[in-house]
């Protein structure tokens, strides 16, 4: 697991009341039950945690954490 996936899973736990452990980078949005305000507050999380704005097609219901991860990867500054 990658640093920012651990922390992405940790904060997608806290904030959206998930369990990390039943997170998943492969599961669609769908199917994880992420309603759009959920893919709101995740691309909110993305924002201040990261630096890294996600484009809203990235934070549609059949992407993944995948997508995600690969944009805050792509974006993020190197710590």
């Amino acid at each position: 697991m990658s640093a920012h996936q651990e922390r992405l899973f940790a904060l997608v736990s806290d904030k959206l009341g998930m369990f990390a452990e039943d997170l998943n980078t492969t599961d669609t949005f769908d199917s994880l039950d992420l309603d759009s305000l959920a893919l709101i507050e995740l691309s909110v999380i993305v924002q201040k945690e990261f630096g890294v704005q996600i484009d809203e097609t990235a934070l549609s219901p059949q992407h993944t954490f995948a997508d995600v991860l690969a944009a805050i990867d792509a974006k993020a500054p190197v710590a």
